[in-house]
């Protein structure tokens, strides 16, 4: 096909193998990130960002560029593993890496949705149920694009050596990336309020504009020039465009609690803690008082009670009663004892900050006069 239309392939050289080596830099730092982060991730700014589930999105980027290399064309793939368009172009590119980032991203910002704005914990059937319906369907369709037909959907070009994406498969993958982005951006606007202490509605704008970006030029890219590919610098500027874009949006969450747990570990911690009282979270974290110290000098926090994996733990509490005065006086001179609530009502405190007070009735009013009666 290629042939008859004259196409012809740029040379595979210095420029794509440039941009292997720096992408793979980039890369390799952030697993030196990502390593950081999971050895130190009971540290409460950075156990706020769901180190795990970031850790995840780092893999399935990692795969996306893997990916990238074989579909965009950078290396030969003839007489290689690389040749199987399938297996790299379908399931490492499209479903483990773009679909897997974009439905884990996809799943944070519904867990801070439940949180914060449900009151829901970050765990359970109504968080995991829509991502393993969304991870089936996915496998479903790998299964149907591996048994069809590779003149449907991905099929190797000798004349060119390059995978080429038929036009009605690759109109499937875009929809489906293109459905995922708009939940993660319909989620992210409606947490677009989560007070200052975790600056999810900033770190989410920024990440999901950069994806959004990158959604719009790749689209574009794939429908106005097809064989992009055979371009030595339009297959150069796609790929470096897709991996600037996935740590921009991973860095723009990590880089504040990553940096600053290297820098200034417990003056960070400290401030972090002063805008949990601010914003009134403090008693979500179970955190004690930033100048309280431990013999080694360092501030002290409860390890064990903060954030994501603990949502559940701290929202499934008992909740347990606690004294309040309610300034009642416990006799009164004219109704006597019992005439007002007892003066210390019982509140109850809930892990998720809110405090409910129990209502009383208000005090019994005087019984009408009788007929005869000397008052």
């Amino acid at each position: 096909m290629a042939q008859s239309l004259e196409y012809r392939l740029d040379p595979r050289g210095k420029a794509d193998w440039i941009m292997i080596i720096i992408i793979t830099c980039v890369y390799s730092i952030d697993v030196v990130a990502v390593l950081f982060m999971l050895w130190n991730r009971k540290y409460p700014p950075l156990k706020c960002k769901s180190p795990v589930l970031m850790a995840c999105m780092m893999v399935a980027s990692i795969l996306w560029f893997v990916g990238d290399i074989q579909a965009n064309g950078h290396v030969p793939l003839e007489h290689t593993p690389l040749r199987n368009c399938k297996a790299f172009g379908v399931w490492v590119r499209v479903l483990l890496g773009v679909c897997t980032l974009s439905t884990l991203i996809a799943m944070r910002s519904y867990g801070l949705f439940r949180v914060f704005c449900k009151n829901q914990p970050f765990r359970g059937r109504g968080l995991y149920v829509p991502y393993a319906v969304y991870c089936f369907c996915m496998l479903v369709y790998g299964i149907v694009s591996q048994v069809v037909s590779p003149s449907l959907t991905i099929h190797y070009l000798p004349q060119v050596d390059i995978c080429y994406y038929e036009a009605g498969f690759k109109a499937s993958m875009f929809v489906i990336i293109w459905v995922t982005w708009l939940i993660v951006a319909i989620l992210s606007w409606r947490i677009r309020h989560i007070k200052s202490s975790f600056n999810e509605a900033r770190e989410m704008l920024v990440a999901c504009t950069a994806v959004f970006v990158v959604l719009i030029f790749t689209t574009a890219m794939h429908y106005a020039v097809p064989l992009f590919p055979l371009n030595v610098r339009l297959r150069v500027l796609t790929t470096s465009f897709d991996h600037l874009a996935t740590n921009v949006f991973w860095w723009s969450i990590m880089a504040v609690p990553i940096v600053s747990c290297v820098v200034r570990r417990d003056a960070f911690l400290e401030e972090w803690m002063d805008k949990l009282r601010q914003d009134g979270l403090q008693r979500m974290y179970d955190v004690r008082s930033p100048n309280a110290t431990n013999n080694k000098g360092s501030s002290v926090y409860n390890r064990n009670s903060l954030f994501t994996a603990d949502y559940a733990r701290l929202h499934t509490k008992k909740p347990k009663p606690m004294p309040m005065d309610n300034g009642y006086p416990d006799f009164d001179p004219v109704y006597g004892a019992g005439a007002y609530p007892s003066a210390h009502t019982d509140t109850v405190l809930y892990p998720t900050v809110y405090i409910e007070e129990v209502p009383y009735h208000a005090a019994p009013q005087p019984k009408k006069k009788h007929r005869g009666n000397l008052w």
